[in-house]
């Protein structure tokens, strides 16, 4: 019999939940390890929407990329994502930044579907494994990447700024990775991350890097049908259903 220990001790050879950042709360978040899987949902965030597609398809297991507690929780309401899944008994698995560090995880997804070359773990320990770099075929101007950009994870738009005339070299870090900025400035022409704030970009462009901002949801999301293949081929006897998260950000 399949059980959600089964899964998680899969996942955890493939992604080791130890590795995961002080401040992170991957792991079983919900319900009990002995649980019996027949049906598992792989989704990048456990949204109001997904759970009740979750519970409307009779899953067993939700895995997904960030995780739904993070603080102590000072109560339960009936409409909350912990109750719900609890109520129809439903077990879920946060992934976190063990899947950010994975040798196949989030930024390899991510370097991947910028097609850079030679990718490596960025050289740094301040970076925590979790920043990959690789190349371009060929130097690219500035421009033309982030064209290229938008086309590969599919965002409408990128922030950026400019601070040479081609780029090679490229840093990469799904969700926020703006607390790595000055050591991959000193190794990298480009930085591809989300969420940076006004004065990181000033920064960046004090001293050198070329910094992008290319939304928190895209730079993730492209990661996790990864995790639905590795499920799919190591559990035959499940039925794995890839649910797509949308970007809760609008462009106009």
């Amino acid at each position: 019999m399949l059980t959600v220990k089964h899964i998680y001790k899969f996942l955890d050879r493939q992604m080791p939940f130890d590795s995961q950042e002080e401040w992170d709360n991957s792991g079983l978040l919900v319900g009990s390890p002995d649980k019996k899987v027949d049906k598992i949902a792989v989704m990048l965030d456990a949204t109001p929407t997904n759970i009740t597609k979750a519970i409307n398809n009779n899953v067993d297991l939700i895995v997904c990329h960030h995780p739904i507690i993070f603080q102590p929780m000072r109560d339960l309401p009936a409409d909350s994502a912990v109750y719900r899944l609890a109520r129809n008994d439903i077990a879920l698995i946060a992934v976190h930044t063990p899947w950010d560090k994975a040798k196949d995880g989030v930024n390899y997804a991510l370097a991947n579907a910028l097609a850079l070359e030679r990718v490596e773990v960025f050289p740094t320990k301040e970076c925590n494994g979790i920043v990959r770099f690789g190349y371009l075929p060929s130097p690219m101007p500035e421009s033309a990447f982030c064209a290229k950009i938008k086309q590969s994870i599919g965002i409408p738009f990128v922030k950026y700024v400019s601070t040479k005339e081609n780029v090679r070299k490229i840093a990469v870090c799904g969700g926020v990775g703006t607390d790595f900025i000055d050591e991959v400035a000193a190794k990298a022409d480009a930085f591809v991350t989300s969420d940076v704030k006004y004065h990181q970009f000033l920064h960046a462009q004090d001293i050198g890097l070329t910094l992008i901002d290319a939304g928190h949801f895209t730079t993730e999301d492209i990661s996790m049908n990864a995790i639905s293949v590795k499920l799919a081929m190591e559990f035959a006897e499940a039925k794995v259903l890839r649910l797509k998260s949308v970007d809760p950000i609008s462009y106009l």
